[in-house]
């Protein structure tokens, strides 16, 4: 997902807005089969030579902690291998069993799970998913009866993605499931994708009720324990305690430092909880180009293995779009479920990318070379660095010229930088010691918006702070009019979601408050 590290307020007529970050099984027929080896194919081939030195020198030059990168061809492991550390400042090195947070590439797994439920005749893709959660309230009635399965797979509802209201509150999955009744509806259902991690959660936990059982259940039951996964988590929380676990870090509070571990996640696991190896990923590379089949068995059948890597639905592109990642038709760019469609170079192409907080993921699979890379990055400093590197390899594999994307990519950073830099020094500068129109107490209360609320202002001796829910916390700093800043308690959240609210008043009484967390806006009103 993208995030806004600094939102100016609305009352400032020059705005200074700026974009970071990484711009995204059917289990052996009989109950009582045997788990598969977790031991792959190997042919021992190796990176060439030059690439291995070009990938550690991108490593070292983009001052990166730690990476992962495995590669299968021909349902061979090609490579499985890690470069650097796990956490910056200590010794233990990254390999191919370290544990990274691969977030959205999370969704292929959901999506597969789906498609085993579909082999056995429990689900069907083309279900409204209200057949199988029975509470669900969509945002319209004709979204209710209408919105299937594969739509929310696909992400084609036309639902805003509204990831402020698990990311920054406390709220479980369950209360994720009733708000997206108040998703505001940006486009006709099955037009063209809107990314959504909601969206996700709620197909994840129609395929979970449909197989009578809950989501983690069903991760581990039809996919990581029978593909034999022993590196890889059906729950977020399970890495906390595992050993090999990969650091997140970023750039925050002016220096690279380690991010601690997200607390929120469970609320929306369909859409990003798996985390896993690289070695561990060359099994699941392996079954999505063999259409099912690892070590001679078939674990998915081929025809539900195609929908899940067929284009669904579209997503609109631009030409400097598609020069700057190769893509030769731009009629076939879309998402399949669970896997975005397009070519590289004229190559077939399915990829996800996922984006955990301080840790960047990148899978790409060419089904017609039968070629896959995986790489895994411990650090938001270098964003997109592991698309350009899984570019690197696929050139080198393709046999293209070798262009050196992650320099290309690196020499952007100073630019980027110093956009950051100046941004924090606009928002400094505009802190005021003069009063706000009332007083402080004035602004205290509950403000609820039925999505995103409530958002909770307090007054004490330190001034004002405001809470989301029972999530995460700020304090309010003013900077003139009727805004404040808001300084999130958490530094990492604080420089990567800065953003400002705004009250409105009647007369003496605030009646309201606004603002925009990232890409969602909303206005809360004060309750009586």
């Amino acid at each position: 997902m993208s995030r806004s590290r600094f939102l100016l307020p609305s009352y400032v007529k020059k705005m200074a807005p700026h974009t970071r970050g990484p711009t995204v099984l059917l289990v052996l027929a009989l109950t009582g089969s045997p788990h598969l080896s977790a031991q792959p194919a190997r042919s021992g081939a190796g990176f060439p030579a030059e690439l291995d030195r070009y990938i550690a020198k991108v490593v070292a030059d983009g001052q990166i902690p730690g990476m992962a990168i495995a590669v299968v061809r021909n349902d061979s492991v090609l490579v499985a291998k890690g470069y650097g550390v796990r956490e910056l400042g200590k010794p233990g090195p990254v390999d191919e069993h370290t544990i990274f947070d691969i977030a959205s590439l999370a969704k292929s797994f959901t999506a597969t799970a789906a498609a085993i439920l579909v082999d056995r005749g429990l689900l069907r893709w083309d279900d409204p998913v209200r057949l199988y959660l029975k509470d669900l309230v969509l945002p319209t009635p004709g979204l209710t009866d209408s919105a299937t399965v594969r739509d929310f797979l696909s992400h084609r509802t036309g639902l805003e993605s509204a990831n402020t209201m698990w990311a920054r509150t406390a709220i479980d999955r369950a209360e994720v499931l009733r708000r997206v009744r108040h998703l505001p509806v940006a486009l006709p259902l099955r037009r063209e994708m809107l990314y959504s991690n909601v969206g996700y959660t709620v197909a994840g936990e129609a395929a979970a009720a449909a197989a009578g059982t809950s989501f983690e259940a069903l991760l581990r039951d039809l996919i990581i324990r029978p593909l034999g996964l022993t590196r890889t988590t059906w729950s977020y929380e399970q890495a906390g305690s595992m050993p090999n676990l990969a650091v997140s870090h970023a750039t925050y509070g002016g220096r690279q430092q380690p991010v601690r571990r997200e607390t929120r996640r469970h609320s929306t696991a369909p859409a990003g909880a798996v985390q896993s190896s690289v070695l561990d990923l060359t099994r699941w590379m392996r079954l999505h180009l063999s259409l099912g089949v690892v070590d001679g068995k078939r674990m998915v059948s081929d025809s539900a293995m195609r929908e899940l890597q067929t284009r669904q639905t579209g997503i609109p592109t631009t030409a400097a779009m598609r020069a700057a990642r190769l893509v030769e038709d731009s009629a076939a760019v879309g998402y399949g479920m669970g896997w975005q469609v397009m070519d590289y170079r004229g190559h077939p192409m399915r990829w996800h990318s996922g984006n955990g907080n301080g840790q960047i993921a990148y899978m790409t699979l060419l089904p017609r070379d039968r070629l896959g890379v995986v790489v895994v990055v411990n650090t938001w400093s270098a964003p997109l660095i592991h698309g350009a590197i899984a570019n690197r390899i696929m050139d080198t594999y393709l046999g293209y010229p070798p262009r050196d994307w992650a320099g290309e990519m690196l020499a952007r950073l100073p630019a980027v930088r110093a956009a950051e830099d100046s941004q924090a020094r606009a928002i400094s500068a505009m802190k005021t010691d003069a009063p706000p129109p009332l007083p402080l107490r004035a602004y205290a209360g509950r403000y609820d918006e039925p999505l995103y609320g409530p958002v909770l202002v307090r007054s004490g001796p330190g001034g004002l702070t405001l809470q989301m829910g029972e999530g995460e916390m700020a304090d309010l700093e003013y900077h003139g009019a009727a805004g404040f800043y808001v300084r999130w308690r958490d530094p990492f959240v604080r420089d990567n979601w800065g953003t400002h609210v705004t009250f409105g008043a009647a007369g003496d009484s605030v009646v309201s408050l606004s603002t925009r967390i990232g890409r969602d806006a909303f206005v809360a009103k004060r309750r009586e």
